[in-house]
């Protein structure tokens, strides 16, 4: 009689959750993790064979498990948050063939769903993802499958698991393929005394290997073997294997079944799909060809939900795990800069105390690469090489560069302290300046325009006379600064956070920095203006006879300024000062100037007028001279001076790219920007 065909994802075996035992306070529960039932396992060295772990101290290695090994979420390992608990150290022991430990439940919100199920015995069911050292192999004498007697394994991991998992792997990053350069070794010996196979076998829960990059699924048609497959060790001399039947069809029908099961779940595991799914599509007898066609399909419908193509504009409405993970590093690694201002999200706690090699090395695997046995200077290579032209991203972005890559992510770190040191940087000269937009780097003509003409009485026949606005121009254009930085490989095995962060911030105030040395160098560089004039001269009106700060010499600047006339040198236009500028030497005589409430002579009495005076204290008036100081206009009332951008790149612009001239990412910042001075008539000078 043909041996029967087994539907293995179908068969489980789970230990128990003890929810009796929960400790409230402490915040713990007493699971039993493995009782040592028999499994059957298949090999591809060997087919079908029952595996018996031997639930004994001496046969059980539970070192990792005390010194607290995690407690997993479906024996998910891709990501912090998939660790619920942990082990309480020294709690893991053997009494009476069974495995039992106590579990430290997480406290955080996130898991509160899954810890209250374990808590009310909704959730009953774990599984221990193991590695075998060593198994000891014995020959049925009635011809069904032999037995293998794991006499040494170890424990990893624990897992809270809904039903059993994938039957066909013990253990992920055991080994996913034949000669996988992870597989860990075991000693297999064969006993000379037969036993009978165990009745009725069950089926144990592991979790799923793990993959190298995107697979090929078009090719892929083979089954994934147990992972940790044992390496057989030839038979002493002399021993010789108990024969086993082995009829030629059904045999091949095992083996035909075999390869369709196994390339099912590979598929199903590589394309996402649910455990449900795969075990469905096992049982009901599906192709692999059709299930192949159907993994396509939920890969390109999954692709559409969570990321935008190129050709296509369409808001994505809901982030995605890519866009999470690099707004968390994002956030960690602002933490890191500057903990004051940007506060750790519940997200970015997931990578504290991590180095940027780490949180690269997580980044990396997220994306399905391994990263196991890499160097530094490898792994450096790996993250900053994160592109969209490997197949894995290339799918999984749309031919783009995913937001939570992580050169993106380094990126976007030096951007916000570059933008963020550009935006603390002190700017005194914001009130004096009107801001304004310009289409190109050619010259621009700023016309200055002169008052009304006045309004003249109409005569008996209603007849109203023409009148003109004179004009005069002053030119200028903008010009383009920039810089770039480089965040290197170094710089990553360093973990010198100060490359993109502190040192793109300095930058960010340099390029604030220009912007002041524009506006201010029109002031104290006296430029000449379109008459031909500088722009503090004695024909201009607005340049003073030398005094200190004091109310008649700050009452004849006022003067001044309110009897400039118009460009037709008749109209008064009755400017009144707002700013009264004065270099850092002059700062505290000025606030005692304008703050000073019992004068001690008439002299020194300032009016209530006068008070009203903004000062402006600027250290670059200074570096002229310490003691002139100045007068301006609101720009309400007169255009003073202009500060002028390039049309769609007002402050700082910056753009990244992968680094050809540095060994890593570049990021490029630059500034379109000019300033000058429109109209004399709003500045009056006191040179001191």
């Amino acid at each position: 009689m043909p041996p029967e065909i087994i539907q293995l994802p179908l068969q489980t075996r789970t230990a128990v959750v003890r929810s009796s035992t929960f400790d409230e306070e402490a915040n713990t529960i007493e699971i039993i993790w493995t009782t040592g039932a028999t499994v059957r396992r298949n090999s591809w060295r060997d087919g079908l064979y029952d595996e018996q772990l031997i639930v004994a101290p001496e046969n059980v290695r539970l070192e990792r498990l005390n010194n607290g090994a995690p407690f997993l979420n479906t024996h998910s390992s891709y990501d912090l948050s998939d660790v619920i608990g942990s082990i309480v150290p020294g709690t893991a022991k053997i009494e009476n063939g069974r495995g039992i430990a106590t579990v430290k439940l997480s406290n955080a919100p996130s898991d509160a769903d899954t810890v209250g199920k374990i808590r009310d015995g909704v959730i009953r069911n774990v599984s221990a993802g193991y590695l075998i050292h060593e198994v000891e192999k014995r020959e049925a004498d009635d011809g069904s499958v032999p037995v293998w007697r794991v006499t040494d394994w170890e424990p990893l991991e624990i897992s809270a698991v809904p039903v059993g998992a994938d039957p066909g792997a013990q253990m992920r990053s055991a080994g996913s393929r034949p000669g996988d350069p992870d597989l860990f070794p075991c000693v297999v010996s064969r006993a000379d005394a037969p036993s009978a196979a165990p009745a009725a076998p069950q089926l144990e829960n592991r979790m799923p290997p793990e993959v190298d990059a995107q697979p090929d699924l078009t090719t892929e048609n083979r089954a994934a073997p147990v992972a940790g497959n044992p390496t057989v060790i030839a038979p002493q001399p002399g021993t010789t294997a108990a024969p086993q039947p082995a009829p030629v069809d059904a045999q091949a029908q095992i083996r035909a079944e075999r390869e369709r099961s196994a390339t099912i779940l590979t598929i199903g595991q590589r394309a996402g799909l649910s455990p449900e799914i795969i075990s469905t599509a096992i049982a009901d007898g599906t192709s692999a060809d059709a299930f192949r066609a159907r993994g396509f399909d939920h890969m390109a419908d999954e692709a559409e939900k969570t990321h935008t193509r190129p050709s296509a504009r369409a808001q994505i409405t809901g982030a995605s795990e890519e866009e999470k993970r690099g707004g968390a590093l994002e956030n960690a690694l602002l933490h890191r800069f500057d903990p004051t201002k940007y506060e750790l999200t519940e997200h970015g706690r997931t990578f504290r105390g991590m180095t940027i090699l780490e949180m690269g090395r997580d980044c990396l695997e997220a994306a399905g690469v391994r990263t196991r046995g890499l160097s530094k200077n490898e792994l450096a290579g790996a993250m900053l090489s994160m592109r969209s032209d490997t197949s894995m991203m290339a799918m999984r972005s749309g031919g783009m560069l995913s937001t939570g890559d992580f050169p993106n992510v380094l990126a976007n770190v030096a951007n916000k302290t570059l933008r963020a040191g550009y935006q603390a940087a002190p700017q005194t000269f914001r009130s004096l300046v009107r801001v304004v937009t310009v289409p190109d780097f050619k010259q621009v003509s700023r016309v200055q325009l002169g008052e009304a003409p006045q309004l003249e009485k109409v005569n008996e026949h209603g007849e109203f006379k023409r009148g003109s606005m004179g004009d005069a121009a002053e030119k200028y254009a903008v010009s383009t600064y920039g810089k770039i930085v480089g965040i290197t490989r170094q710089v990553l095995i360093n973990d010198d956070l100060d490359a993109f962060t502190r040192i793109p911030r300095s930058f960010g105030v340099a390029a604030a920095n220009l912007e002041s040395d524009l506006v201010w160098g029109q002031i104290t560089g006296n430029p000449v203006m379109a008459d031909g004039l500088t722009l503090f001269h004695a024909k201009h009106g607005n340049l003073g006879t030398a005094a200190a700060i004091a109310a008649d010499s700050v009452g004849a600047g006022r003067q001044s300024m309110r009897v400039q006339k118009g460009l037709d040198g008749k109209t008064l236009l009755n400017i009144t000062p707002t700013y009264l500028l004065v270099p850092t030497a002059l700062e505290t005589t000025t606030e005692q100037f304008l703050g000073q409430i019992f004068p001690t002579k008439a002299a020194d009495v300032v009016t209530t007028s006068m008070k009203k005076l903004v000062p402006i204290s600027e250290p670059r008036l200074d570096a002229a001279s310490s003691t002139n100081w100045y007068l301006a206009g609101d720009p309400g009332q007169i255009d003073v001076i202009e500060l002028a951008y390039l049309e769609g790149a007002q402050g700082l612009y910056t753009e990244t790219r992968m680094g050809f001239d540095v060994d890593g990412i570049e990021v490029k910042v630059r500034q379109d920007v000019g300033a000058k001075v429109i109209d004399w008539r709003g500045l009056y000078k006191n040179p001191v």
